[in-house]
């Protein structure tokens, strides 16, 4: 398999968790010192942190979103993937490293998206 093919079956695996309110699935896609850097908040650093935010939300409603990589970066033990997003709301765009872990798999050690207008992250 290819970066552009394991961040591809990441982003539809995270979209499944994030669609299913499947919290602790979502906060697991994250390693443990991750750092999320989202359009109008401070940044939030770690697992437990990620799910204080993310969590009452999703768990209020599932969350429907694509992902569309627009580049792939393979540094080897880091991989960058650069792309927008779309929900049913809005659209924007996203630059997330993925670390990937000592069995192949990628976690998401800093997830930064922007939204493009008023509601994309909704």
């Amino acid at each position: 398999m290819t970066a552009r093919d394991d961040v591809a079956a990441f982003n539809a695996a995270f979209a499944s968790a994030m669609a299913a309110q499947d919290v602790d699935a979502v906060v697991a896609s994250y390693t443990v010192g991750a750092k999320l850097l989202f359009e109008g908040s401070p940044m939030i650093e770690g697992r437990a942190a990620i799910e204080a935010y993310l969590g009452p939300g999703l768990r209020k409603r599932p969350m429907t979103i694509a992902f569309e990589s627009i580049d792939i970066f393979d540094g080897g033990s880091f991989v960058v993937d650069v792309g927008r997003l779309t929900t049913p709301t809005g659209t924007g765009k996203y630059i997330v490293v993925h670390e990937r872990q000592p069995d192949g798999s990628l976690k998401m050690a800093i997830d930064s998206a922007t939204g493009d207008g008023a509601g994309a992250r909704d």
